[in-house]
């Protein structure tokens, strides 16, 4: 009877390419790769959030957006670990180049088809080509990241197929797919195809409102006042409109992830105000779901107070929504959950809660940074909202002594 043979193991002179597993350095590199992409994966969904006209795509790219920014924190947090594991260090060029590209689609269904038909694509199956290559017990660490990143990328994928959206019909995709190619993907390897001319057309530009599809209309909220004077129904349906206005703070956040220059923020300043900004477009869904429960379409927002923190610099758009606008809000917080409680809406109630809970953690990450940003600086946080304060006086052609919303 023939016995099955023993494995050999590897011959002491095996090169590299023979053995099974990554040693730290390609590991190293290797990580250093998807978190940049990652990274300009949360860059390039911050300004297409603000662009993209469907409301519900909003959503997703705001729950991808967040998926991003714990990707990169779970390989940084890897990559402190390792020998060598710099985690600013620089990555190639032409990968550099590609990441930039993908900013400046034309349209929405052409971002949608480079954005994740390439891009994202291209992300999950350098991973799983990754993993296929990784052994178990010494490349624990980076299998556990990397399954869980990659769970994540599918759920998004599946997403972006349901679509059913056409690569080949967007000239624009094909070519960020040819750029790709010829860098050899995320790793820059098996190489295809000659290096394309550079890509040119339209390139993108941060929008200073958030823009919508024909859908959802700009227009006024009823009033804080007002809808105190309204009967229980009628008032819990304008106070979930002034939910799904959430847009506008998601919308001030996007613009803080989009315009803060990497090299001169901490990772840790993206990590906790994409957390914020995924909350907040939660909050906005909040609105969105309730509302279709009441009986009625979500179709308007008031994006004023966005509008008026564009030409602030960073540090003063983090004070006006976080020790501005959230503190002017925070004392309808737990007043508006016992309403609801007490008129035994609790599906209302649980909305809620859980927007009071958010937004207490929102002023501890205003209180941090803003902190932060003035370490090194003359100034205190009182002189600084006094001067979004002289802002939007500017702005509204009218002194403005308090730090408030219409709606």
């Amino acid at each position: 009877m023939k016995t099955a043979e023993t494995p050999k193991a590897p011959s002491p002179q095996s090169t590299a390419s023979d053995v099974l597993g990554q040693n730290i350095a390609v590991a190293a590199e290797r990580l250093r790769n998807i978190a940049a992409v990652e990274r300009a994966r949360l860059k390039i969904l911050a300004g297409w959030f603000l662009r993209i006209g469907d409301f519900e795509t909003k959503y997703k790219l705001a729950y991808h957006l967040y998926d991003a920014s714990e990707h990169i924190t779970w390989i940084r947090t890897r990559l402190q670990e390792m020998r060598g594991g710099n985690t600013n260090a620089s990555v190639r060029p032409d990968l550099v180049n590609l990441l930039e590209n993908a900013l400046h689609a034309p349209s929405d269904t052409d971002f949608l088809a480079g954005f994740y038909g390439v891009l994202t694509s291209d992300l999950a199956e350098s991973i799983r080509v990754d993993l296929k290559k990784m052994d178990t017990s010494a490349n624990a660490n980076e299998i556990r990241i990397l399954q869980r990143t990659l769970s994540d990328l599918d759920v998004q994928l599946d997403w972006y197929h349901s679509l059913n959206i056409d690569l080949n019909a967007s000239a624009w995709a094909l070519q960020i797919q040819a750029l790709s190619r010829s860098i050899g993907g995320i790793h820059g390897e098996t190489k295809q195809g000659p290096t394309p001319p550079p890509i040119t057309g339209e390139r993108f530009e941060r929008p200073t409102t958030i823009l919508f599809d024909d859908s959802i209309q700009t227009g006024q909220l009823e009033s804080y006042a007002n809808r105190q004077q309204m009967d229980p129904q009628q008032a819990t349906i304008e106070q979930f409109k002034v939910f799904f206005n959430e847009f506008y703070a998601a919308a001030l956040l996007a613009g803080i992830l989009f315009d803060a220059p990497e090299g001169l923020y901490p990772w840790e300043f993206f990590a906790d105000f994409s957390r914020h900004f995924w909350d907040e477009t939660r909050h906005s869904e909040f609105g969105a779901n309730r509302l279709r429960e009441l009986g009625v379409n979500p179709s308007k927002v008031n994006p004023v107070l966005f509008e008026e923190s564009q030409g602030l610099p960073i540090l003063h758009r983090v004070t006006y929504l976080t020790r501005g606008l959230e503190a002017y809000f925070m004392p309808r917080k737990p007043k508006r959950m016992k309403e609801y409680q007490n008129n035994g809406d609790m599906r209302s109630q649980i909305f809620a809660d859980h927007d009071w809970s958010d937004e207490i953690n929102h002023v501890r990450y205003g209180s941090r940074w803003t902190n932060h940003l003035l370490e090194n600086d003359h100034r205190e946080i009182d002189d600084v909202i006094e001067e979004v304060k002289s802002h939007l006086s500017k702005i509204r052609n009218t002194e403005v002594t308090t730090i408030e919303a219409p709606f």
